[in-house]
């Protein structure tokens, strides 16, 4: 029986293992996109594009400022006995910024160039990472709230 795939899919070269990108897009949803970026980032590395994995790295600088931002915004809204919404939608509007610019492209270039067939990577040590890092950030923007109420 001939083989009518086409010769983009062939198993001739073995795909790299990757974080399914739309996997991606869901953990991140939960925690942040510059989860997303560190982890699109290695997926651009095992694909061999360093001009991408490079552009992912600068998502993940600017999601972490957006992170900062939002836990400073959050310290001092605080502080000020304030509730603005501000913060929300610019981490909405960042987050589908995100999805687009960098969490999309990536999807269709695996799914160009491997369809439904590679090797997927574990979740473990990721989710891992990702629950500590998030608690360090907890854990530090609560002591910044806290010492910012103390001592202004």
């Amino acid at each position: 029986m001939r083989d009518t795939r086409p010769a983009l899919y062939s198993d001739a070269a073995p795909a790299a293992a990757l974080w399914r990108p739309s996997v991606v897009v869901v953990w991140s949803l939960v925690f942040t996109p510059a989860f997303g970026s560190w982890l699109l980032m290695h997926n651009w590395r095992a694909l061999g594009q360093p001009q991408a994995a490079q552009r992912a790295r600068l998502w993940l600088a600017a999601s972490l400022a957006m992170l900062a931002l939002q836990l400073l915004a959050g310290a001092i809204n605080r502080r000020l006995n304030g509730d603005s919404p501000l913060m929300a939608w610019l981490a909405l509007a960042w987050l589908l910024l995100w999805l687009l610019g960098a969490a999309w492209p990536q999807w269709i270039a695996v799914r160009r160039q491997y369809g439904r067939r590679y090797a997927r990577r574990g979740w473990n040590g990721a989710l891992g990472l990702a629950v500590v890092l998030g608690g360090a950030c907890w854990a530090g923007a609560f002591l910044f709230t806290t010492l910012l109420l103390a001592f202004t």
